[in-house]
């Protein structure tokens, strides 16, 4: 009931910041280049032409724009928030390979069986996730690959303890004074990215090849969706293999983004 309980906070959370987030700029955040960084070569983006796909946890249609560019002949978008829903059914409304799913990870359906189910960004904001990876398993072909991108723990413990130290009055803040404080982190974070230039301080990589691109609107959104959900997850490397072998994957193929997060695809054998 526990963890119920939290993953119902952290769809609401997501539900109120896609109202004042998450909109599909042509900036970097939203841009085809930060997905295919993500996959960092252990997955092409070309594999989903003519392929049955989903995205668990779509929220407002960023993976969703640039994958559908590589004509997928099915694309389930599915998303448990009303407004992430209400995003996607307007800046897609022309696709007819689109299929929206309002529903969480742990309880979708679909009509057919995928080659490949993306959650970018999602598992670790759900709380013991192994029934959602195991869910989305049922929901993939034989030799069908789950693709996944979550936080990491390593190289990470000074973020962390900042994060954890901040996120205790944030997440019960309105949205509206979360975000004004976000801008004013950002403004500290200037020097912090100049400093980076020269010096090996922590989360260098991605503070260079990653948030100091987004652009000032953007770096205020990603601040925001660190500070906001009720719940968010750090994994060790050994602990998001040992949840997705669990939910029964094999053939496990691990990149350590840029030293701070982790992109895994798993088979369904």
């Amino acid at each position: 009931m526990l963890d119920k309980k939290v993953r119902e906070e952290t769809i609401k959370d997501f539900n109120n910041q896609w109202k004042i987030l998450g909109v599909l700029n042509k900036d970097y955040w939203a841009s085809d280049e930060i997905l295919i960084d993500q996959f960092d070569n252990i997955f092409n983006t070309e594999n989903v032409k003519d392929k049955v796909i989903g995205d668990v946890g779509a929220g407002t249609g960023r993976v969703v724009r640039t994958l559908l560019k590589y004509n997928p002949s099915k694309y389930y978008a599915i998303e448990p928030s009303k407004a992430g829903i209400k995003k996607i059914a307007k800046e897609f409304e022309n696709s007819n390979n689109l299929k929206i799913v309002n529903s969480d990870g742990a309880n979708f359906q679909l009509d057919e069986k995928c080659d490949y189910i993306f959650s970018l960004g999602v598992i670790h904001h759900i709380k013991n996730p192994v029934d959602v990876l195991t869910n989305i398993r049922k929901h993939l072909k034989e030799n069908g690959k789950i693709i996944i991108w979550v936080y990491g723990h390593e190289n990470n413990l000074f973020y962390i303890t900042i994060y954890k130290i901040l996120s205790i009055f944030t997440k019960y803040l309105p949205d509206r004074l979360l975000y004004l404080i976000c801008n004013v982190l950002n403004f500290f974070l200037l020097p912090y990215i100049f400093l980076c230039k020269f010096f090996n301080l922590p989360l260098k990589d991605y503070f260079l090849k990653v948030f100091k691109k987004f652009g000032w609107s953007k770096r205020n959104d990603a601040i925001f969706d660190q500070l906001n959900p009720e719940y968010a997850k750090y994994y060790k490397k050994e602990e998001i293999e040992k949840e997705l072998i669990e939910a029964g994957f094999k053939n496990l193929k691990i990149s350590h983004r840029h030293g701070y997060s982790w992109t895994v695809v798993g088979e369904n054998l």
